[in-house]
């Protein structure tokens, strides 16, 4: 959740700063929005650096002792010998698998596996992604001017971080799967009144264009 509330923040100060950028220096802002990318691109190089390695990796390479100093790092206390222990009965229990993804094939995992696969799959398929990386261009194509299709792009931005902030104080409460279906059906609803909303553009722009065949006919 954190971390999905973190790219959505991500995704509205980068827009907040390109709708601003758009407005100065006699449009050459754009040069400035670019190169701010650098900055957290900076940011993530650092942080890889200083990263520690997780409890479950030492483990997986047979640093025990590491993976003790470390889980215990990350808990605050030194009573961790129980979860210690289930990291490694869950490394050993790993490593007896002799063909991953023969098993994961399985008919057993079947239903697992249409699902992890399914549902991402799905998300993408809506269009998410393209809104939110073309959202400028997808506004200027349908008539709003430079500025205007900037700023409906920092209004969806903007929604992000907040849907999220809403479905991490729900979640507890109503649960995964509850938030999951709901969204579903939001996701479905908006999909059938974009799809009206073409199908009407359609059908209007037609008798549109026969009604002025006719009166240029009639003239």
């Amino acid at each position: 959740m954190l971390f999905q509330l973190s790219v959505t923040i991500g995704i509205f100060v980068a827009n907040l700063f390109n709708y601003y950028f758009a407005n100065i220096l006699d449009g050459q802002g754009w040069r400035l929005s670019l190169g701010l990318g650098a900055v957290p691109a900076v940011v993530f190089i650092i942080g890889s650096i200083c990263l520690p390695d997780s409890p479950n990796s030492l483990v997986e390479r047979g640093r025990l002792e590491d993976a003790r100093k470390e889980l215990a790092k990350n808990r605050g206390t030194t009573e961790i010998d129980v979860e210690l222990k289930d990291i490694v009965a869950a490394s050993e229990a790993s490593q007896k698998v002799k063909h991953p993804w023969r098993t994961l094939f399985l008919r057993k995992y079947r239903p697992q596996l249409v699902f992890a696969i399914c549902i991402p799959f799905s998300q993408i398929f809506t269009g998410l992604t393209v809104i939110t990386f073309y959202a400028p261009i997808l506004f200027r194509t349908i008539g709003f001017g430079s500025s205007a299709s900037l700023m409906a792009a920092l209004i969806i931005g903007g929604i992000k971080p907040l849907s999220t902030v809403v479905s991490i104080l729900l979640v507890d409460k109503f649960g995964r799967r509850t938030l999951f279906l709901e969204g579903g059906v939001q996701m479905l609803i908006c999909q059938d009144n974009v799809l009206l909303s073409k199908k009407w553009y359609i059908v209007m722009r037609y008798s549109w264009s026969r009604s002025s065949d006719s009166m240029s006919h009639d003239k």
